[in-house]
């Protein structure tokens, strides 16, 4: 009963919220849509989704054309619209089948950069860059530059930030965390790319609860250009997710073993996600722990513990000599399940001491490590791992989510692992953990 009463509860807290991942194929399509109209010329999604929050409450579309009132229209008259809110000369704002809020508004092309910044926010950047502007003698709205002397000529969003002196900040980063500062500085991180990733780790196959043969996801690996992937089916404890006995596991790294031989450029890389216990100690015993080429550790029950107790059931599975990585550290659903409580500092000190890894489940559903802790991690020199928790091929697109998630954490290419290439990688892997 009191399980029941807390998806009712989370139901109603979270109605009004959608997953990035959710709305991204659906805004994307909208956005093309729009690119497409004979009488736009530059469009873009701004708000939240541009800057990467892993939850959003509605989507804000940006266009900059001649005919405003025919795009309100147009946009208005979507098949995906389900209610017209409102619709006016420049903006519309629409409620579409799924629930999800979208508005529009419609500017001219001198105008836009001005709003697709100031529609990105977050409120909290945009009050911080206003006010750097008003010490340099400028206004700076939704709309253009004021002020008594010379105006900067603005053509891109590019050239407000230069107009203040400022480093272009890349959207994922407008959370009023120290960008300013640093782009003041020109200090601002180089952050990863999609295109830079050479693999993966954390996937599963049907040898647990996966859809797809280890064929099957090596193939679609290989699809996605990537050089390696890593199978982590669950370990025996996860009996729900038809987690693999020693035997089973013992079989399936001889079947990566004997698939390996069959490629060129590409490999499995034998793991397991291994449950960690109520107590710390982990699911496998060290002597077969040691056969695989890796280990993502993971907590799957017990979820009610105290933080304490849950940050030292953790830490203790991280001081294994053989836990390559730490996987969705506070085991949260998005607006489905809160994390549980667990002291996520402790954790980055002891992944910095301990040389393990954390992963970014880039599920839609997890996202986890939480991007905001993940500068805090890069200064203790943590790597990061990009991980998709791939249940079926498909889904290893959700690294995009990963990546996007990465940058929102002002991480760059060297902090994550999986920008390592095949031969870097297989060496990496054969490093004692306190030397990597």
């Amino acid at each position: 009963m009191e399980k029941i009463l807390s998806a009712i509860e989370n139901r109603a807290k979270f109605a009004d919220r959608f997953r990035l991942g959710e709305v991204a194929p659906l805004a994307e399509t909208l956005l093309e849509r729009l690119r497409d109209h004979p009488k736009v010329s530059r469009s873009a999604i701004a708000g939240s989704y541009r800057r990467a929050k892993e939850t959003l409450h509605d989507l804000d579309f940006l266009v900059a054309t001649k005919e405003p009132a025919e795009l309100t229209k147009f946009f208005s008259d979507f098949p995906e619209v389900h209610e017209i809110i409102a619709q006016g000369e420049t903006k519309a704002s629409v409620r579409l089948d799924n629930g999800l809020q979208c508005d529009l508004r419609a500017v001219s092309n001198n105008h836009f950069p001005f709003a697709l910044q100031y529609f990105t926010g977050s409120k909290e950047h945009n009050v911080a860059l206003r006010s750097l502007a008003l010490k340099k003698g400028l206004s700076l709205n939704e709309y253009d530059f004021t002020g008594e002397g010379e105006i900067p000529k603005v053509e891109g969003e590019i050239d407000i930030y230069q107009a203040l002196d400022l480093d272009w900040i890349a959207p994922e980063l407008r959370e009023n965390r120290g960008e300013i500062e640093a782009a003041c500085e020109a200090n601002l991180p180089e952050l990863v790319k999609l295109t830079q990733l050479r693999g993966t780790f954390h996937n599963h196959t049907i040898a647990s609860d996966g859809k797809n043969t280890l064929e099957e996801m090596a193939t679609a690996a290989q699809d996605h250009g990537l050089q390696y992937l890593g199978i982590a089916d669950h370990s025996k404890s996860s009996f729900q997710a038809n987690g693999l006995n020693e035997l089973r596991l013992r079989e399936q790294i001889s079947e990566i073993r004997a698939l390996n031989e069959q490629f060129d450029d590409f490999a499995l890389i034998a793991g397991s996600e291994v449950d960690i216990l109520k107590d710390g100690s982990l699911d496998f015993d060290d002597d077969l722990l040691q056969e695989l080429d890796y280990c993502v550790a993971s907590v799957h029950n017990s979820f009610t513990l105290d933080e304490d107790t849950m940050t030292k059931r953790i830490i203790r599975a991280m001081e294994n000599e053989h836990v390559t990585m730490l996987g969705h550290v506070t085991g949260r659903l998005l607006l489905k399940r809160d994390p549980y409580a667990v002291n996520i500092e402790k954790i980055i000190a002891c992944a910095s001491e301990t040389r393990t890894v954390i992963e970014l489940n880039c599920s839609p559903y997890r996202l986890d490590m939480d991007w905001r802790w993940w500068k805090k991690a890069r200064e203790k020199n943590v790597l990061c791992s990009i991980n998709p928790d791939a249940h079926r091929i498909e889904q290893l697109q959700f690294l995009a989510y990963g990546v996007r998630l990465a940058r929102k954490g002002w991480l760059r290419r060297e902090d994550v692992l999986n920008c390592q290439s095949l031969t870097e990688i297989q060496a990496w892997l054969k490093l004692p953990k306190s030397m990597r």
